[in-house]
């Protein structure tokens, strides 16, 4: 069953704090309307994690439920939802399981949406540097419509002891996945690795690089997120429990000679985990540390016509809350962009709920501006945002409520 679509105003600044309403805020004039739908899932179990990573390209959507118990406890599966162009409903496809689904495994911590392939990670915790993780291929068949696991893709147990959690995240475009380790993020002693995978002409996969940073460890442990487009790969390096900044490395294919090289670093990016994304010639990067009293904030780097990398813009909520957590999640397509960050906190000392802030680029000025704040009045709300063309997907999972993932339609 597809919930019903429910249309939502979009206002100013919330004023009270209303558990169950759909609310959004828009700083241009005029009011304006959205839709967001909750798509189905029939799992009412706390702490499923249904939510815990999503996906959206065209008219189709992924969302992973890493702590369900498909096949034994903890085991996850992953969600396939197709959007009907003539209902404009969102609408069950598929769900996706390991074929060596074991409890424990957490498939979907992770996933990717490209074309007719999804990319899913199954990772134990990036605590865990023996946990001989994996990420799995699957390909729809376009005469039948069925999801089939086509690949398995696994790192070097000896390397993961302490490169750390390998599929602690991944990422899908094409031909090419990008797959991380975590590194060592209890004390800090090594680093992760990025593993970059191409597909055959055969449609065997094959390992084509391995990506490592040459900063220092102070400056972050590489591994963690990573994304990859077309001939360029972003990943963090987080310091995790130092409570310093980290940095992020730029790497670029050579198509003369198929290799990968770093061509730049950015450091002094201030979150636990950095979040991350890339579209074409920009790199949108989380901060949720940063900022004024750690409001929180989100860095854009811009690659140059020359070829160099450079900081270009700093995104902050129109209205800044002290320890806001602004840029703990975020997404990045053309010309808008996604950040989650905390409510206003209403006079009390904790934060109410977390909301994802909608911006987007004045073609004219190449300024960001705040559009909407999109709030359904939930604290684990945004725990992952994806972003394609007129639609966001957003997950919310948590320990103690049953995971929801929704769709919004931003006009």
């Amino acid at each position: 069953m597809v919930f019903p679509v429910r249309p939502v105003r979009f206002r100013l600044v919330r004023r009270c704090l209303v558990a169950w309403a759909v609310l959004a805020t828009i700083l241009s004039a005029g009011p304006l309307r959205a839709q967001i739908v909750r798509l189905p899932y029939p799992d009412t179990t706390a702490g499923n994690f249904f939510g815990v990573s999503v996906a959206i390209e065209g008219d189709r959507a992924v969302v992973g439920a890493s702590s369900e118990d498909a096949c034994g406890p903890n085991s996850g599966a992953a969600y396939v939802f197709e959007r009907d162009p003539q209902t404009d409903t969102w609408a069950p496809a598929a769900r996706l399981l390991a074929d060596d689904c074991a409890g424990g495994d957490y498939f979907g911590r992770s996933l990717d949406l490209s074309g007719d392939r999804i990319l899913v990670g199954a990772a134990r915790g990036i605590l865990n540097l023996q946990a001989g993780n994996a990420a799995y291929v699957f390909e729809r068949d376009t005469l039948t419509g069925t999801w089939v696991q086509t690949a398995k893709l696994e790192g070097d147990p000896e390397a993961e002891a302490t490169e750390g959690a390998f599929a602690t995240s991944v990422s899908l475009d094409h031909d090419r996945a990008l797959i991380t380790t975590s590194g060592d993020p209890s004390d800090g002693r090594s680093h992760g690795a990025a593993y970059v995978f191409e597909r055959r002409p055969d449609g065997s996969w094959r390992q084509a690089a391995r990506l490592t940073g040459n900063g220092p460890l102070r400056t972050g442990i590489f591994g963690g997120n990573g994304v990859i487009e077309g001939d360029r790969a972003v990943v963090a390096a987080s310091t995790y429990f130092a409570y310093r900044p980290g940095s992020i490395y730029v790497f670029e294919r050579d198509p003369a000679t198929n290799t990968w090289r770093p061509v730049r670093r950015f450091g002094g990016i201030d979150d636990f985990f950095i979040s991350l994304d890339l579209d074409g010639d920009r790199i949108l990067v989380g901060e949720s540390k940063g900022g004024r009293r750690q409001s929180g904030e989100a860095s854009l780097f811009q690659r140059t016509a020359d070829g160099t990398w450079e900081a270009a813009d700093t995104i902050r909520p129109a209205t800044p809350y002290d320890h806001g957590a602004f840029g703990a999640t975020v997404a990045l397509q053309g010309d808008r962009l996604l950040a989650t960050g905390y409510d206003e906190q209403l006079q009390f000392d904790f934060n109410i709920d977390r909301v994802v802030y909608v911006f987007a680029r004045d073609a004219q000025t190449g300024s960001w501006r705040q559009r909407h704040v999109i709030d359904i009045g939930a604290v684990a709300f945004g725990t992952a945002i994806d972003l394609d063309g007129p639609y966001a997907i957003i997950g919310q999972a948590s320990d103690d409520a049953p995971g929801a993932a929704y769709i919004v339609r931003i006009r």
